[in-house]
């Protein structure tokens, strides 16, 4: 069976993007021993494996899931379901009850989650970078389900943030003050931010969910006001890069799914389509990838037996290879 820890991090990693994942082991050999791929001393990013997170090379103390973030600024929860942020392999706790995933920017400098309970929430923003607190800003209050949460933070400091009835763009580095974006963005939904803009859905400014409507990547304003890029693929879950992008069909994940075998990429002008494919024994997590440089994605790889282990992904070339991590 899946180990506990890798139960949990799936799930709480779905939550985050609005689904739920349940595994269920099936019979299979165990998986090949992982072939050694080029590994950085220094990767672009963080990385977690089986509960393991590095960070700048270094492991952090710990078991993790969730995490996300760029160079050696991150966000992730530990083992005992809090959330923390850091700036290096030094784990900070997200102070307050966490109910929903926090949302960091492209760059890792800031990040923005949401804390409280019942009907009362306040909205908090990190500079990661400087060690501080940007502010926070209180919340309707009014009880939600599901609560409200950042959906994405931008590299200039701007927030977005939803729960099941609005949808309010937060400016801490401009004026501290709010945007309606049911007024500035009728008719759509800002459900998540990637590092080439934020995914947006067409559907009512309270559809946060993202249950409905054709997804677009766009970037957005000081007033409020959404600026198209392109269009992007119905899925279940989604990373977009400088060049390309890389998702799950719908229906991949839930259930019990263990997580598909191939992933769709296509650049992000629609130029080149194609699938890279798991190594053998081994099957894809998609709630877990991100893009390591504009051509190359890391991705995390599970097997029928509960074990992890970290690919590098190259869409150009269609090709997937195992990386040895540092023991």
């Amino acid at each position: 069976m899946p180990s506990k820890s890798h139960q949990a991090r799936l799930t709480v990693g779905v939550v985050a993007l609005g689904a739920t994942v349940a595994l269920q082991a099936c019979g299979s050999p165990d998986p090949p021993e992982p072939v050694p791929a080029t590994w950085q001393a220094q990767p672009g990013l963080p990385v977690e494996v089986d509960g393991e997170l590095w960070v700048g090379g270094e492991q952090v103390p710990g078991e993790w899931w969730g995490v996300q973030g760029r160079g050696t600024r991150w966000i992730g929860v530990h083992f005992d379901r809090t959330w923390w942020w850091g700036n290096d392999a030094q784990p900070r706790r997200m102070e307050g009850e966490v109910d929903q995933g926090p949302a960091i920017s492209t760059s890792g400098r800031y990040l923005a989650y949401v804390v409280g309970s019942g009907h009362e929430w306040t909205l908090v923003a990190v500079d990661a970078l400087e060690g501080a607190a940007l502010g926070t800003l209180g919340l309707p209050r009014q009880r939600m389900s599901p609560s409200p949460r950042a959906m994405a933070v931008t590299d200039d400091g701007l927030v977005v943030v939803g729960g099941p009835r609005f949808q309010w763009l937060w400016r801490p580095l401009v004026d501290g003050t709010t945007v309606d974006l049911a007024r500035t963005a009728p008719g759509q939904a800002v459900v998540g931010g990637t590092d080439a803009g934020l995914v947006v859905n067409e559907g009512g400014y309270d559809r946060t969910d993202g249950a409905q409507g054709a997804p677009y990547l766009a970037r957005i304003a000081e007033d409020g006001t959404l600026r198209r890029l392109v269009p992007v693929p119905t899925h279940d879950a989604l990373a977009a890069g400088e060049e390309w992008l890389a998702y799950a069909l719908p229906g991949t994940l839930g259930g019990e799914a263990l997580g598909p075998d191939e992933l769709q990429v296509q650049r992000l002008d629609g130029s080149a389509t194609g699938v890279v494919v798991a190594p053998e024994g081994w099957r894809f997590n998609p709630s877990d990838m991100q893009w390591e440089t504009a051509d190359e994605l890391l991705v995390v790889l599970v097997s029928a037996d509960g074990d992890e282990a970290l690919a590098r992904c190259r869409p150009d070339q269609k090709t997937c290879a195992l990386v040895d991590l540092p023991d």
